[in-house]
């Protein structure tokens, strides 16, 4: 009894390590990983492939905030993006209680729900030479659910994760072919994350990571470079963040050792680069293309610790504050992200553009996760903007992601002995489609 309580302890803490990675906010509608590009709907038209070159709109805060130097005046943006998610999962072999008998429960069906992306952009032009600019964005999240009764509830049930980034920036335009610009980025993080958990005897809990929460602050900079009349050069730079997660971590409905413990674990959000071209062929039609570094191995270790002193069956098991409960390797590789497009102006209202992305996931077939059920991907966008008049533009977006199909082979439930654990295996598929509308007003 003591040791299966033990097991059961241990297997709810080491949810306080795996929960930074399985924050993927619906990983299977957004970048590979759990990045969000979707942050400008005229963008995505393009398949983000110039985003640090050809953006002129409010959204260029996020991505390159010297492309404000472009703006006139004050301009203000809102936009949404609808992403349409679906994935499966499709059970191989996996295994209840050390291998003893195959576990039961259905396929947790699809795991993800159609779910809005709202962002907002204000730039304005202080005089001829500086420009201030702020966004609001959620560039990185995850939100699934399987139910608590599928085959791979052991792996995961729930995972819940919001980062919102509020980006002040300041641009200034060295001369009219260069400008500079940086800023700052203030996180606020929060995660939720539940997932079963064996109490011995055929007897099954709940395990939650609740109430999360965690602010940070990081920086950008970027600049655009016109060497010639007609072609542009785009570099960002988003550094790395970290984030202090701290929360409760419970266990419920075991009849055995239920218990309320408090924890904290570190997530660590990748440094990205951004580099991009823009040629202007004629009057109406530009070609562009972006390449995308992201730093993932920031995100290769997940460690969780106690944050408070607790002592169970009679002190005999016990931890201080600090002390290590778990350190997973996620095994996260860096990445690559391809996009190119164009853009063609066919009349003085109406401009369309379109592209392609290819876009690498992180995750490799050792560690994938049900949180994380990623694949590489490949994105077809098309898109256009509505010049209503001097003041008032309408962006119209919409995409279709393409996720190659992986596998997952992960043992869970593991502490003191190796024969007290479940095996998740299962194939995995996804696509996602992505609808987005944005408004643009000058004052």
């Amino acid at each position: 009894m003591i040791l299966t309580k033990r097991l059961l302890l241990c297997s709810t803490l080491a949810s306080a390590s795996l929960f930074a990675l399985n924050i993927a906010v619906t990983s299977d509608a957004k970048a590979a990983g759990f990045y969000i590009q979707e942050q400008s709907v005229k963008s995505l038209g393009s398949a983000f492939s110039g985003s640090v070159t050809n953006l002129q709109d409010p959204s260029t805060v996020y991505f390159n905030p010297a492309g404000m130097t472009k703006l006139k005046g004050t301009q203000f943006q809102a936009a949404a993006h609808l992403l349409v998610p679906n994935a499966s999962l499709s059970d191989t072999g996996s295994t209840y209680a050390g291998g003893a008998t195959s576990m039961t429960g259905g396929d947790g069906g699809n795991p993800y729900e159609p779910t809005p992306v709202p962002n907002a952009f204000l730039t304005h032009q202080i005089n001829d030479y500086f420009w201030a600019g702020v966004s609001v964005t959620a560039p990185f999240g995850l939100a699934n659910h399987y139910g608590n009764n599928w085959f791979g509830r052991f792996d995961s049930i729930n995972t819940e994760l919001k980062v919102i980034d509020i980006q002040p920036s300041l641009a200034y335009k060295v001369n009219d072919k260069l400008s500079i610009a940086g800023g700052l980025n203030l996180q606020r993080s929060e995660a939720r994350l539940s997932q079963a958990a064996y109490a011995g005897a055929g007897t099954e809990g709940i395990s939650t990571l609740d109430g999360s929460e965690s602010v940070a602050v990081g920086y950008n900079l970027g600049f655009i470079l016109k060497p010639l009349p007609k072609t542009s050069f785009g570099v960002s730079y988003h550094s790395a963040i970290q984030h202090e997660l701290e929360g409760t971590i419970k266990t419920e409905g075991t009849g055995v050792a239920d218990f309320d413990v408090a924890g904290e674990a570190e997530l660590n959000l990748p440094e990205i680069v951004k580099m991009g071209v823009a040629h202007e062929l004629n009057d109406k039609l530009t070609l562009q293309g972006q390449a995308t570094w992201f730093g993932w191995n920031e995100f290769h270790d997940i460690t969780s610790v106690t944050k408070e002193n607790f002592s169970i069956l009679g002190g005999a098991f016990s931890r201080n504050v600090g002390d290590t409960v778990s350190s997973i390797t996620q095994g996260y590789q860096n990445t690559w992200t391809y996009s190119v497009g164009a853009e063609y102006k066919a009349t003085d209202q109406w401009t369309v553009r379109g592209g392609m992305q290819f876009d690498e996931t992180p995750t490799t077939d050792q560690y994938r996760t049900s949180r994380t059920p990623d694949g590489d991907r490949t994105w077809l966008s098309a898109g256009a903007t509505y010049q209503m008049s001097d003041s008032l533009a309408l962006d119209f977006a919409g995409t279709y992601i393409w996720i190659e199909d992986g596998t997952i082979d992960v043992d869970r439930n593991n502490s003191f002995s190796t024969a007290v654990q479940s095996e998740v295996k299962a194939n995995t598929s996804g696509s996602v489609g992505i609808f987005a509308m944005g408004v643009t007003y000058k004052f």
